[in-house]
């Protein structure tokens, strides 16, 4: 590989990368239903675009970054480091099961242990920290949110993916 093709494709990744940072900000932030415990809404689309096109680096840093950057810009309750290694976390198994090869199989696995492990232990966890509460106290509220949040990931994502398929990654590949 040439090195201006290698540099113009780390400029595409990085210029891709922060967009999709801004996105997932706007999208978990702005465009989302925000309780100070409890958050519904689609910013994991613009990870899972992310790990689907670079893999579990570069969107395990996108989701951490993003955390944090929206944690700080638009604050809902004090910034905790816990939710924003929870955030990396997801973004490095979604990288992790949609990088180069994506089916029903692995969209199912990505879900399954974002939510249980994720979402309902250590979200959990973090809320019963920071809030000095018992983490029973928090389990009804996260079940609810992955009830919700689980079905709607696992429809939308295959289109997602199958969009970005047709349209994007032939373009990003020239």
């Amino acid at each position: 590989m040439s090195t201006s093709k290698h540099t113009s494709g780390s400029i595409l990744k990085l210029v891709v990368c922060g967009m999709m940072i801004a996105v997932d900000v706007v999208l978990a932030r702005l465009a989302s239903l925000n309780t100070t415990t409890e958050r519904l809404g689609l910013s994991l689309f613009a990870v899972a675009i992310v790990a689907y096109l670079y893999g579990p680096i570069a969107a395990m840093v996108v989701h951490g970054l993003s955390d944090l950057i929206g944690a700080i810009l638009f604050p809902n309750g004090p910034v905790f480091l816990g939710f924003t290694l929870t955030a990396a976390l997801i973004g490095l198994i979604y990288g992790l099961c949609f990088h180069k090869s994506v089916n029903v199989w692995r969209i199912v696995i990505a879900v399954v242990c974002t939510q249980v492990l994720c979402t309902l232990c250590l979200n959990t966890l973090w809320l019963s920290m920071l809030y000095n509460k018992g983490f029973l106290v928090f389990l009804p509220g996260r079940l609810i949110q992955s009830a919700i949040t689980a079905p709607v990931q696992l429809v939308g994502l295959p289109f997602l993916f199958r969009a970005l398929e047709r349209g994007v990654k032939p373009l990003l590949n020239r």
